[in-house]
């Protein structure tokens, strides 16, 4: 049975979408919202608990994506070109079908509290349906400033450590360099295409600054 989005729409008012780009700010403005209007912070790991139950009913014949994962040789993986990394349509590794798990967390946890939700979805259509445009907000960094802010971040360190460790980082490293300007360019148009509210980080930029932004357009403020 296919659940209709309008049905997932009307179970999800409560609930509040960041979406964006790496170093964009969502993590940091989801946990902000989260400690000043009493918010749950939702992300597709939001806690041990909930993905050790995601992990344990993954099955081979309704997830296969996820079931189906095997030891990646980072190697070959980070020696791809930057064609090959786009053209890949397993690159999602279930995150698709952990989506799925995630909507429906989503809806039991927004039926007595507002959550904001800091999730991968890649569909916008189907976001633009289950959501309004009043409770998404995309938060976006320029390629650049990814690039320069990412590899130092500490939740990122495994990623780092794992090139750091390949043959021939620096080529490694200025593949995903062009990933990153080229997702943060796709992303900046996509806000655009679908009018969605979004803000630009730049060095300039603080928590003061963007969280009145936010407030703003997802009407708390006075409420």
């Amino acid at each position: 049975m296919n659940i209709a989005n309008n049905i997932l729409k009307h179970n999800l008012k409560n609930v509040y979408f960041l979406m964006g780009t790496a170093c964009g700010g969502k993590t940091t403005m989801a946990k902000e919202l989260s400690k000043k209007y009493g918010f749950i912070h939702f992300n597709d790991n939001w806690n041990e608990d909930s993905f050790k139950v995601w992990q344990s009913l993954l099955d081979e014949k309704y997830q296969p994506n996820s079931t189906k994962r095997k030891e990646i040789n980072w190697e070959e993986y980070f020696s791809r070109s930057v064609e090959e990394f786009l053209s890949d349509k397993n690159d999602n590794h279930g995150t698709n079908e952990q989506l799925e798990f995630s909507i429906i967390e989503l809806i039991k946890l927004s039926q007595t509290k507002r959550v904001i939700a800091d999730i991968w979805i890649e569909d916008w259509d189907f976001l633009m349906e289950i959501s309004d445009a009043s409770r998404i907000a995309c938060l976006l960094a320029p390629g650049e400033m990814i690039i320069r802010d990412y590899y130092q971040r500490e939740d990122h360190k495994d990623f780092t450590d794992c090139i750091q460790s390949l043959k021939n980082p620096e080529k490694k490293f200025e593949t995903q360099n062009e990933l990153f300007r080229l997702g943060a360019k796709e992303m900046a148009d996509k806000a655009n295409n679908y009018n969605l509210f979004s803000i630009m980080r730049s060095d300039e930029s603080t928590i003061e600054n963007t969280l009145p932004l936010l407030e703003g357009h997802f009407c708390l403020i006075n409420n």
